[in-house]
């Protein structure tokens, strides 16, 4: 059940095997190597003994793909020969780390069963995120990914699943996605123990670890990141620096990480104001392998987590901007959330704001009461909210004071802001140029 990660330059892994053969009288040793009941490979070592064992060792590669592969150990004397061990299941492909608190964990909290109807032999995961260093350390098994978990083997969670059916189905290869993520973990719980990086008393140990023991952590292509309700009252630049530690210390010990994606968080769950969400928003610009998606307008919202169709739209949100980064897909501007350049008034009665969106080539569109879920600091209101292209007019209940322009969003559904593929506006807080 191994998924062996793959060298991106030749769409191979390399399988070792070794050992050594303590019963006397066997002259060679083969390997044979399946690929989808197809022989795929023979490869033989003569035996040598010496103090009663002969040791042999083979290098086999197998090729990233749609294909398992099954290994087989033939031993051969003077009258014939048999295979003694076998090895089944054998994949080669990609491999993406979660890591976060509750919503990243991402479980069938509503009782839907739903999410592991997206199930597949091509979608692996190794050991378990139980938040025990016994466990993580005695969980040793490879899995097919479970995406109603929570901790338990192989969890990986309903958009950890979703992600993964999209990138088997897109481009053919096998993943092995690790979740490490626990529930109502603020950001300090995820550091680093620095003295010691595979501490399994440490969440962040506990992935490293598992990673580790799979032999992955070498090759692992993205982390994704789900995490902040627990810090709703914390300072943004505090939470800024705390994750650019984190992140500085994913890139050190997952030397092959490519991107960084990071999921902005929703209002509830005890967020409300914009402080954490602005420094989430603000670490794209400052870290360049970071991406940034929103949850605003994922569906079926209930105040803190999802049902399994809003965690299916997220999967579908991140696996557009992994198939873009990572595979090269040829997606459009809206597969990654409007982010915005400025807010300034459009004349000095200073009635309206226009915030200017980044990327010229998005198209906005509306909900009616979208503006509800805008707020100055001050006692005006915005009253309207009017979108062309990538821009969006505030029409303000009256001349203000204000220095400030925030969108918070909402928990549950309801009106939002949203490009062509349904993806709601980041939320942000922006000073009012004149």
């Amino acid at each position: 059940g191994q998924l062996y990660p793959r060298d991106l330059a030749t769409d191979t892994a390399v399988v070792p095997i070794r050992g050594e053969v303590t019963a006397p009288g066997f002259t060679h040793a083969y390997l044979l190597v399946t690929s989808n009941g197809t022989l795929w490979a023979l490869e033989s070592v003569d035996l040598h003994y010496s103090n009663g064992a002969a040791p042999f060792s083979f290098d086999t590669e197998i090729d990233a793909g749609l294909q398992r592969s099954r290994l087989g150990l033939r031993l051969q004397d003077a009258q014939s020969s048999q295979t003694y061990a076998e090895v089944g299941d054998v994949v080669c492909g990609d491999v993406i780390l979660i890591q976060g608190q509750s919503n990243a964990v991402a479980s069938d909290l509503h009782g839907e069963h739903r999410a592991n109807d997206l199930q597949s032999t091509w979608i692996r995961s190794f050991g378990s995120a139980h938040p025990s260093a016994s466990s993580a350390a005695g969980d040793t098994n490879w899995y097919i990914a479970d995406g109603e978990g929570q901790t338990g083997p192989g969890t990986i969670g309903a958009w950890g699943l979703r992600l993964g059916q999209l990138l088997v189905d897109r481009h053919q290869v096998p993943v092995a996605i690790l979740n490490g993520a626990l529930g109502a973990t603020p950001i300090r719980w995820h550091l680093r123990d620095d003295h010691d990086p595979a501490n399994l008393n440490t969440l962040y140990g506990r992935l490293l670890h598992r990673a580790t023991v799979a032999g992955l952590a070498q090759r692992a292509r993205a982390m994704i990141w789900y995490q902040g309700e627990a810090n709703s009252n914390m300072e943004g630049l505090t939470y800024f620096r705390l994750f650019r530690d984190i992140r500085d210390d994913w890139l050190e010990d997952f030397p092959a990480i490519e991107r960084v994606y990071l999921f902005q968080v929703r209002r509830g769950c005890g967020v409300d104001g914009v402080k954490v969400r602005e420094a989430q928003r603000q670490l794209a610009d400052w870290l360049p392998e970071v991406s940034v998606m929103s949850t605003t307008a994922a569906p079926l919202h209930d105040g803190c987590h999802y049902h399994f169709d809003g965690y299916f739209e997220l999967g579908t949100r991140i696996a557009r901007l992994v198939g873009r980064d990572l595979y090269q897909e040829a997606f459009g501007a809206e597969v990654a959330p409007l982010n915005l350049w400025s807010a300034h008034f459009t004349s000095p009665a200073r009635d309206e704001i226009l915030l200017l969106g980044r990327d010229r080539s998005q198209v906005l569109s509306s909900d009616v009461l979208a503006y509800r879920h805008f707020q100055l600091d001050a006692p005006e209101l915005v009253s309207w909210v009017t979108v062309s292209g990538p821009d969006i007019l505030l029409e303000l209940s009256g001349p203000t004071s204000a220095t400030k322009i925030a969108y918070l969003g909402h928990s549950g559904d309801g009106a939002w802001i949203t490009n062509g593929l349904g993806i709601g506006l980041l939320a942000f807080q922006l000073p009012i140029r004149p």
